[in-house]
């Protein structure tokens, strides 16, 4: 399942903490890659920021990661 498109921007809809970063309303970020980490369990969604530099938001595998409700595609 695709969530993001690599290089496209991204704004943060509501802040939030995720396993390892912490977003922000209203940031940009620019989606990197994504990779799958079968010992964890995880699928980490990596982005860049101009200002704070990579965060990851991970989702653990059997949830359903719903991008919507975290993030806008900016055109």
């Amino acid at each position: 399942m695709r969530l993001f498109e690599v290089g496209k921007c991204y704004r943060v809809r509501k802040s939030f903490t995720a396993l390892r970063s912490e977003f922000r309303a209203g940031e940009l970020l620019t989606y990197q890659a994504s990779a799958h980490s079968r010992y964890d369990g995880i699928t980490a969604y990596f982005f860049v920021t101009e200002e704070q530099g990579s965060r990851s938001w991970d989702v653990y595998d059997g949830d359903t990661p719903n991008a919507d409700e975290f993030f806008e595609e900016i055109r």
